[in-house]
């Protein structure tokens, strides 16, 4: 049925229904539906049987409501009366014809066991019962939507493959699993037991993307993509994770420095390693990079600032190289990565050679995961972990690393994160104040004066650089509004 066409629908009756069947008609008809009635449209002088024949067959008339009392029963299974001839026609209609949903039994009268009045031939059909005053309101609106062919619940549309099942010699489903388990489980215990173990099993699958042909930027780009897969059902991990009464921070922040300190030094992988490159780990750098953006992203939507603050200004404890497994004091800002396999040796061959950056490109485009992750939302988590840096005075042990965050992606931000702009409200303040450590709005200025922005921080070629909180809002303007 197109949109705008009107449904046109035709009821069959006993004279017996007329207490239901003329209320019911003019409510349909105040609803839009087209109504044949044998009341309103069978005039003198025409012939009933021919009226019915043609309502029945008339193609325009998409539904046939069949009214069933026990009088109308009766009639029908005795062929009796007009009812008998409409018993006729319908019921040829019914066992002939493809179109099996085009009559609908509507249940006036119910015996004294409660069980419905309907003729032998539609016995085994759905029907809509308007014979039980408290469930009227209900069965009408099931009718009504049966009519414009909306019901209340309707069949998803195909989703697609899932990326994990093309995955190459990886069996994600244990992985996959777990969280089902996390998410199912009631007990706190077993739900600990559940993180802990998917934590253990994603860095061990994480390792067999680990190749020989690690400083390959075109086989590190590929494995990039293929990694989507297991990259998402870490982002299921992170929303079960969020559902159970565990810390969210403590997991994640533990989680991390699990995966960089396993995954980006050759003791990792071998005990034993006397040699190595850093760049034979770029593939988990990179990974690593953008799950902490999603994480991000995620905690963004959830609005959960209190968590944001705890994973931005926890210390980490880091490994500074690959051949070190000496761990290092750091802040959040070690997760994120230039690589330059990529970006430096395999985008100049690529037809995205004139791409600000290739990685950047590829996240913002190509690795959604909807409803949360989508394009914007993980290009405004990485601009946000670059605005919000000097607001929490981060400091770096390594004297060779600048405490900041490069936006890779800022320039596909199509719109600045909407939590600054809001802060002109003295109300969505007191939420900044988790995200920031303030309690009053004078000291979350404070916290803020110096987040202004840097034109060093833009790309080669770029005119824009990546805007700061106070481009966003002037200082004298937080805490304006009610």
């Amino acid at each position: 049925m197109q949109e705008d066409r009107i449904p046109k629908i035709f009821i069959s009756y006993s004279w017996s229904c007329d207490w239901l069947v003329v209320p019911l008609a003019e409510r349909l008809v105040s609803h839009g539906v087209d109504v044949v009635l044998d009341k309103w449209d069978l005039k003198e002088g025409q012939d009933k049987y021919t009226f019915m024949e043609q309502c029945v067959n008339d193609p325009d008339i998409t539904k046939v409501l069949i009214i069933c009392d026990k009088k109308y029963a009766d009639k029908a299974n005795a062929r009796a009366g007009g009812v008998g001839d409409e018993t006729v026609i319908i019921s040829g209609e019914v066992y002939g014809q493809m179109r099996q949903d085009k009559f609908i039994p509507v249940i006036a009268e119910c015996d004294e066991e409660g069980q419905p009045y309907v003729p032998t031939y539609i016995k085994t059909r759905i029907y809509i019962n308007l014979s039980n005053e408290e469930k009227y309101e209900e069965e009408y609106e099931k009718l009504l939507r049966n009519i414009y062919k909306k019901p209340l619940y309707s069949k998803p549309k195909l989703g697609t493959r899932p990326d994990w099942i093309d995955g190459e010699n990886k069996n994600l489903f244990p992985l996959i699993d777990l969280v089902r388990q996390i998410k199912g489980s009631q007990s706190d215990k077993k739900q600990q037991s559940c993180i802990t173990k998917f934590i253990e099993e994603y860095v061990e699958m994480l390792k067999t993307y680990y190749g020989q042909d690690a400083r390959d930027g075109k086989l590190t780009y590929e494995c990039f993509v293929e990694m989507k897969a297991i990259r998402d059902i870490f982002l299921d991990f992170v929303s079960a994770l969020a559902e159970t009464e565990l810390n969210f921070a403590d997991v994640i922040c533990d989680a991390f420095e699990r995966m960089y300190n396993t995954l980006t030094t050759a003791k990792g992988f071998n005990p034993n390693a006397m040699q190595a490159c850093d760049s034979d780990y770029e593939i988990y750098k990179i990974h690593i990079w953008e799950l902490f953006i999603c994480v991000i992203a995620y905690l963004r939507h959830t609005q959960n600032y209190k968590a944001i603050y705890e994973l931005l200004t926890r210390t980490y404890f880091l490994t500074s190289s690959c051949l070190d497994d000496v761990v290092k004091p750091a802040n959040y800002c070690r997760f994120r990565f230039h690589s330059r396999l990529i970006e430096e040796q395999y985008k100049p061959t690529t037809p995205n050679k004139d791409k600000f950056t290739l990685l950047g490109y590829t996240i913002c485009t190509e690795r959604e995961k909807r409803p949360i992750y989508t394009n914007q939302s993980i290009a405004e988590a990485d601009l946000f972990l670059y605005q919000v840096a000097k607001a929490y005075k981060l400091a770096e042990e390594d004297r060779y690393r600048e405490p900041y965050w490069f936006p890779t992606c800022y320039v596909y931000v199509k719109t600045w994160p909407n939590e600054w702009i809001k802060m002109k409200s003295k109300k969505y303040c007191a939420k900044m104040f988790d995200l920031f450590g303030a309690k009053s709005i004078e000291e979350l200025k404070e916290k803020l004066k110096d987040c202004t922005s840097d034109r060093e921080i833009r790309y080669n070629g770029s005119f824009d650089s990546a805007p700061a909180i106070l481009d966003c809002i002037k200082l004298e303007e937080i805490g304006l509004m009610n």
